[in-house]
């Protein structure tokens, strides 16, 4: 207490990280100006250069927010503006973040460091797209509780009804993201109404004004685990010899005597304790402590020490994600992967679907996943990394990905939940083998995965191929794209995304097949040669026969044996391959069939020459 009262005032105050959100014009920068103002904390000169700046001589208040020369002379925010000012009851930390729909990745930022959000929505203009788009990334990334201030009430006369319109659909939004109203005021940041004092123009008002919300606002705890956690970010040596190691206590309290536990079932006892340089008997949750352990454990950057139980890493994770780059989404893709003090690398092995702003529901994707889209997924870990549901623990049940060529961040989400460990599914080995299967069976087991374009005649030749080798005693079975469409696959769309997890699906089902012991007949466009590679990989490049069915695109409109080229060039199918969307021809192809030079039959033959071969 005594070493607390020789403090400045304003640092022994509560204080509150919020931040601002809202569509372009809104108002953020001058409702921020405007609190600065009133409270006495912008520095003179400021002040002055803020009256310059103004019509007439008239106080700018955003430009005592918008700091950048760059912002100043576009009237816009472009970074994220970090503000302080106090009270005499509260201190705060403004983060103000661009509307503008370019700039989401600030916005993802601002609101993994904020307990509360201020929204904005112009009385004038209503609640924007870019208005959901933010409410939806506060909530992604651990916002729970919002204000909402609507704007520029002067501009609809400051009647009762416009705001009372908009409240009512921002309290369905707030529902359906799961985020609690802590207040809605209507107010004038221009003007001042309602913003630290109450407005007598706007006598239907009688809740508090908007500063007086922010003073009273008290944040609630987070639900997470309370057991002790600790990613280590650093392990180094003591001047005096003995192993310690650095990071932020992610969750609970850690105490000297207390037994930590790490994966691979390696325990210790904490031995020493230090926070902010000085020996502690105890730190809590947020404070950055150095921890000395008895036996010494080898811990690397990345390394979880938890209480009672080990976080065993993940392999598979569901994730929600926004995607922050210009260029879309390729689950092809491998990325770098940080989730807590940990790295790694990992790739999208399938896009659920695309969270749709104005119903707040997932859908399936009907094109790639673009900037600034909120998607849910699922992501593959190549390296296993500790990690956590987001509602259990926000440090470990956070991520990014970040592009290997740029290193430029192009996603960050939370995880919804994990779906696979480390230790979680060990192969399960059979004593009747592949090999034993195919002797009883007298065949060779092969997969003819049969690709080309729509009415190029991949579908005709799979069902002779399949005759044939069944009038032969074969034992064999076809795997149709179309008629997988209906079952298998019946939940994908036709993104790029949706197409690459189609062809990894029915790949290992030709891979089951095949380690029955049958011949499989695939007939699937597969557009992507990065996809056809997978699938021999998996089903292994000794049973892997591709075969490119080949047509030129006129011949393939022409035959259009199910009509849908005709729907492509009506615009009524979108992203149909040959049309709408690329299909990457085989470079080198096991077998080139073209079929506007030979009949069916004579590409049966040539199948089952190279099989005989």
């Amino acid at each position: 207490m005594a070493a607390s009262a020789t403090l400045p005032a304003p640092l022994t105050l509560p204080r509150l990280r919020f931040m601002t959100c809202g569509a372009v014009d809104d108002g953020k920068s001058t409702l921020i100006g405007r609190l600065l103002y009133e409270s006495g904390a912008v520095f003179e000169d400021h002040l002055a250069e803020a009256l310059r700046a103004g019509p007439t001589g008239e106080l700018d208040l955003s430009f005592l927010v918008d700091g950048l020369k760059a912002e100043r002379e576009q009237g816009i925010t472009i970074d994220v503006a970090y503000r302080y000012f106090a009270t005499a009851k509260r201190a705060f930390l403004i983060a103000d973040a661009p509307g503008h729909e370019q700039y989401t990745r600030n916005q993802a930022a601002a609101a993994s460091q904020t307990q509360l959000a201020v929204v904005l929505v112009s009385a004038n203009d209503g609640i924007q797209p870019q208005t959901r788009r933010h409410l939806a990334i506060a909530a992604l990334f651990g916002v729970r509780d919002i204000v909402v201030a609507v704007n520029k009430m002067d501009l609809v006369g400051r009647a009762q009804a416009p705001f009372a319109a908009i409240a009512a659909e921002v309290k369905a939004l707030a529902t359906g993201l799961g985020l609690r109203i802590g207040g809605i005021v209507p107010v004038s940041a221009r003007e001042g109404d309602n913003v630290v004092t109450s407005s007598p123009a706007m006598p239907w008002y009688a809740g508090p004004p908007l500063l007086a919300l922010l003073e009273a606002f008290v944040p609630e705890p987070p639900a997470e685990e309370p057991r002790a956690l600790l990613p280590v970010a650093l392990t180094g040596r003591l001047d005096g010899g003995g192993r310690v190691s650095f990071g932020e206590v992610a969750a609970g309290h850690i105490a000297r005597g207390q037994v930590l536990r790490s994966d691979g079932g390696f325990e210790a006892t904490v031995t020493g304790l230090w926070s902010a340089g000085a020996p502690v008997d105890e730190a809590g949750t947020g404070e950055a402590v150095a921890v000395a352990l008895s036996p010494e454990l080898d811990l690397g950057r990345g390394a979880v020490l938890a209480a009672d139980r080990p976080v065993p890493p993940a392999t598979q994770l569901r994730v929600r994600l926004v995607w922050l780059a210009s260029e879309p989404l390729e689950t092809r893709r491998g990325y770098d992967v940080e989730i807590g003090t940990a790295r790694g690398a990992a790739g999208i092995a399938r896009l659920e679907g695309r969270l749709d702003l104005d119903a707040l529901t997932v859908t399936a994707l009907d094109a790639d996943l673009a900037a600034n889209d909120i998607a849910v997924a699922r992501l593959q870990l190549t390296t296993p990394l500790p990690a956590l549901p987001f509602a259990e623990n926000r440090r470990l049940g956070a991520f990014i990905l970040i592009d290997r060529v740029s290193r430029r961040t192009v996603a960050a989400g939370i995880v919804l939940s994990v779906e696979r460990q480390s230790r979680d599914t060990p192969w399960q080995t059979m004593a009747v083998t592949p090999a034993d299967r195919a002797r009883a069976l007298r065949q060779t087991p092969r997969v003819i995965w049969l690709t080309g374009l729509s009415g190029a005649g991949k579908s005709t030749i799979a069902d002779l191929l399949d005759r044939r080798l069944h009038a032969l005693g074969r034992h064999g079975a076809v795997l149709d794209g179309d008629n997988l469409r209906q079952g298998l696959a019946a939940d994908l769309g036709f993104s790029d995304a949706d197409r690459s997890e189609n062809v990894r699906r029915i790949a290992h089902v030709a891979a089951l097949m095949a380690d029955a012991g049958l011949i499989v007949v695939v007939s699937l466009i597969s557009p992507f040669r990065a996809d056809r590679a997978k699938a021999r990989e998996v089903i292994g490049a000794g049973r892997f026969i591709e075969v490119f069915v080949d047509a030129p695109l006129e011949v393939c409109r022409t035959r259009d044996p199910k009509g849908m080229y005709a729907r492509a060039m009506a615009g009524t199918l979108p992203r149909f391959t040959g049309v709408g969307a690329a299909y990457e021809p085989p470079e080198a192809p096991d077998l080139h069939l073209h079929t506007d030079a030979i009949t069916p039959e004579e590409a049966v033959e040539r199948i089952m020459a190279l099989m005989e071969g």
